[in-house]
């Protein structure tokens, strides 16, 4: 019997003593932290360089009608290893004309955020480009992704576009020529 009075002391004085430790606070993350881990032109990715187009040699997602899986909201593409790719499937035009409203305006009020394997991509710091279309003008994100070796790599994209909001993933596979 005593040495369950002992155990059960023992047992309530280190409950007690650990009840009375003060906490380790966490350290806070500063905005200037979360911009650093985002990813911004000429960040790497394994393979993957995440950059800006620079001319007519990029292709782009929402031009390539890739497999597209409506249940998961999920696009899949094959592209050969080289091949610079814009990786917004979501673009910005002016679809009615009657509207009043300029790309520029659909644009401003437009939201777009974006995480490549799941690290968030500071979308302002690649810019825009805008491109001819069969419906006009389009404005996306200047995000390109190239790779000199097969892989595959996840973009997924959320955000408001003409009022209407998106939730889209974008699974792109490079592939030896």
């Amino acid at each position: 019997m005593k040495k369950i009075v002992h155990l059960t002391l023992i047992l309530l004085f280190v409950f007690i003593l650990g009840a009375c430790a003060t906490a380790t606070p966490r350290p806070v993350e500063t905005s200037s932290q979360r911009i650093e881990e985002m990813i911004n032109p000429g960040d790497k990715i394994g393979d993957f360089l995440i950059t800006t187009g620079d001319g007519e040699d990029v292709i782009f997602v929402s031009k390539l009608h890739c497999p597209f899986d409506s249940g998961s909201q999920t696009e899949s593409c094959e592209e050969p290893v080289g091949t610079k790719v814009n990786v917004v499937g979501i673009g910005f035009y002016d679809d009615d004309p009657s509207s009043g409203k300029t790309l520029d305006e659909y644009w401003s009020e437009g939201t777009h955020e974006m995480s490549i394997e799941g690290r968030p991509v500071n979308v302002q710091a690649f810019g825009s480009v805008d491109f001819n279309s069969v419906i006009g003008t389009v404005r996306v994100w200047d995000v390109v992704i190239v790779s000199e070796k097969p892989g595959k790599i996840t973009i997924h994209s959320t955000g408001i576009a003409g009022g209407d909001p998106f939730d889209y993933t974008v699974i792109l596979t490079f592939t030896e020529p």
